[in-house]
Parts: C-alpha cells; sequence; structure tokens
C-alpha cells in the first residue's frame, strides 16, 4: 500500500472513530454540523444586492435616450420613495441626480462588497442596496470529504430561502429588476453550493466559494 492511500485510510478511519464516540464532535461531516456551519456562513454573507454600490446616481440624457439600466430604475425607485431626484447641469446637459431617501437608506448595507469587472478583476466596495437576506432552507448533500493544501474540505449543495424587503413585489419594481423577481421567486427550489473547510473550531465556509 503506498503512502498517500495509507494516509487516506488513517483519515477515514480517524473520522469513523469520531463519529462513532462523540456524536457532536463540530469536526465531524454531519448534517447537522454543515447546517451550523452554512447558517453562520449566510449571517455574514447572505446579503442580496443589486450593485448600486456608490451614490448619488447620475442619469443623463443620452442615458434616457439609450435605456440604460439606471434610466429605468431609477423613476420607479423614486415613486417608490426609495429616491428622490434634482435636476441638475452636467457638461452642458440635464442631468437627473438620483439620491437615496431615509427610507431608501435602510437597505444600503455598509459592508465590504466585492465585484468582478469585465477585466476579470476584484474590486471592494464600501457598500451596496440590497434587497433582501438568504437565509438556508435545507442541506441537500454534500461531496465526499477531501484534503486540499492540507486542509480538509467538502462542497455542500443547499437549499435557500429570501427574507426579501416588501418592494421586491411591487409589478414596476420586478419588471425593471427582473433579476430580483427571479432570485426572490427561487427561494426554496433553486440549489446552491458551498465549500466548506475543517479548522480547529469545526466546518466554515469562504464568501469567494458561493456557485
Amino acid at each position: 500500500m503506498s503512502f498517500k492511500r495509507k494516509k487516506v485510510w488513517i483519515i477515514l478511519l480517524a473520522a469513523l472513530s469520531l463519529a462513532a464516540c462523540h456524536p457532536g464532535d463540530p469536526r465531524l461531516a454531519s448534517r447537522e454540523n454543515f447546517k451550523s456551519a452554512l447558517q453562520t456562513y449566510l449571517s455574514s454573507h447572505g446579503d442580496m444586492c443589486i450593485g448600486k454600490f456608490t451614490w448619488p446616481i447620475d442619469v443623463s440624457y443620452r442615458d434616457a435616450q439609450a435605456r440604460s439600466a439606471n434610466s429605468l430604475q431609477m423613476p420607479v425607485m423614486q415613486k417608490m420613495g426609495l429616491v428622490s431626484a434634482q435636476q441638475i447641469e452636467g457638461q452642458g446637459q440635464p442631468v437627473m441626480r438620483y439620491q437615496l431617501t431615509d427610507a431608501g437608506r435602510k437597505f444600503y448595507v455598509h459592508k465590504p462588497i466585492q465585484s468582478l469587472t469585465p477585466q476579470g478583476t476584484m474590486l471592494t466596495h464600501e457598500g451596496d442596496f440590497c434587497y433582501g437576506t438568504m437565509q438556508l432552507d435545507q442541506v441537500i448533500g454534500w461531496s465526499p470529504v477531501r484534503e486540499v493544501a492540507g486542509q480538509p474540505q467538502t462542497v455542500v449543495t443547499y437549499t435557500y430561502r429570501i427574507d426579501a424587503a416588501s418592494w421586491t413585489r411591487n409589478a414596476d419594481m420586478r419588471r425593471v429588476f427582473p433579476m430580483v423577481a427571479m432570485i426572490v421567486d427561487s427561494g426554496g427550489t433553486l440549489q446552491l453550493k458551498q465549500t466548506l473547510r475543517l479548522g480547529d473550531k469545526g466546518w466554515a465556509g469562504e464568501a469567494a466559494t458561493r456557485y
């Protein structure tokens, strides 16, 4: 038997021994432990946002002519009382400037949030406008535990539900934010996968591994 295969058998036997002697051990690969790890992960990384990181947002005449996303979405957000509008001058043409209202600021989450640029690099923003939080629905299953860079890990499959803001049910908002409507409606049906790694205190997820 090769050393590598012998090492795998030792890890498996150790896991079986832990399961038999310590059923409540947080290091075990079990549904309850993965459930707890996912709940902890989603409590920190479960914000569902629309990618409007920086305010105010200006909509130019050219944007309106091109029917850009902001030109369609901002008036609806204004109608919902989430933003206010003021016309200003910008490079010789009128520009509509949208600011978050007191009601809108309740949905702006101030925490580091990353986005992927078209060039494939990551940008970190100070916050984002969010429409709800993801909650764990149920753990569906997980892949066999394997060692990666000296650390046991697995990929857990789960379903989720969305604790969504009431304005996500508005017909106009759903029309101009179709992805938001789709995600809110998918709660309890679509599955996600999350990599969990075993540390000294048990299983935990990382922000960049949800897919």
